[in-house]
């Protein structure tokens, strides 16, 4: 179980920046516990979506303030 510090308990998942030749980004979900996930890949929109469906179901992947993108929001790589 991770507890790792988070940056703004409001936001509830962190999507981290694309790296180039990388084929994902890595992203992060604070459960309603306050425990966080470990890095997970996700390679689009769908497997976002899927992965915080479980872990937060409740989070608005469309609200700016439940969902942080390191940079360019929305873009994955190609």
């Amino acid at each position: 179980m991770d507890t790792t510090s988070w940056p703004n308990q409001d936001c509830p998942v962190h999507v981290a920046a694309l790296t180039p030749g990388e084929g994902e980004r890595i992203v992060r979900v604070m459960r309603a516990d306050g425990t966080v996930t470990p890095p997970e890949p996700c390679r689009d929109a769908h497997e976002l979506k899927r992965l915080v469906h479980h872990e937060r179901p409740e989070a608005d992947l469309h609200d700016p303030a439940q969902i942080f993108w390191a940079d360019h929001p929305g873009e994955w790589p190609r």
